[in-house]
């Protein structure tokens, strides 16, 4: 993680309320890695 780290804490709160769907390609799940920026 990056950034100011009194924001680290509401950032990961955000992020738990998340639902996973797995991504699919051709009604497959595969695998894929993701980096998603929360601005504040």
């Amino acid at each position: 993680m990056q950034g100011d780290p009194r924001l680290a804490r509401p950032a990961m709160d955000a992020v738990r309320q998340w639902k996973y769907r797995p991504t699919l390609l051709y009604g497959v799940p595969v695998k894929v890695e993701t980096q998603v920026a929360l601005k504040f």
